[in-house]
């Protein structure tokens, strides 16, 4: 029994691996696909390469929409019962935009900004339009939020 053991230890220590070099097969199953018949006769396999516009694509009667010049209006408002209170306004015909935001502050102020942007101006605020409208309540900014928050349960998920 010894002799059978130190046989399958010897005959494991000199056991060689298999010398891989460069371009061999991996050991495991991954690797290449194998060569399809075409490719191994020179055929090129058939692939689509042009495609074609889709029907009511660009090129339609309407043409190159970003050619045009921009022009929008919109505006939008919120105001909820959680004392939310802001929106904006905003017009732009080619590379003219004018436009307002207004929110309401905790103090209770409403603070108005007006806003234009020229051509490669970037955004330029009428700081003399800026403006706040009605009185700071510091008093009732402290006290509102303490209205707004919910106190938290504690649960623990059992």
């Amino acid at each position: 029994m010894k002799l059978l053991l130190v046989l399958a230890v010897l005959g494991l220590a000199t056991a060689r691996p298999e010398e891989r070099g460069y371009g061999s097969q991996p050991a495991s199953g991954y690797g290449a696909p194998p060569e399809q018949e075409g490719a191994a006769s020179g055929q090129q396999p058939s692939v689509q390469t042009a495609y074609s516009t889709p029907d009511g694509a660009a090129s339609g009667p309407e043409g190159n929409v970003a050619e045009l010049p921009a022009s929008y209006n919109f505006e939008y408002a919120v105001q909820d019962e959680s004392g939310n209170n802001f929106g904006q306004q905003e017009t732009r015909d080619g590379d003219a935009t004018s436009g307002s935001y207004y929110v309401q502050m905790a103090d209770g102020r409403m603070q108005i900004v007006n806003y234009s942007v020229e051509g490669d101006s970037g955004y330029v605020v009428d700081i003399q339009a800026s403006r706040y409208e009605g009185e700071a309540n510091i008093d009732a900014a402290a006290s509102g939020q303490e209205g707004n928050v919910a106190t938290p349960n504690q649960s623990y998920g059992l």
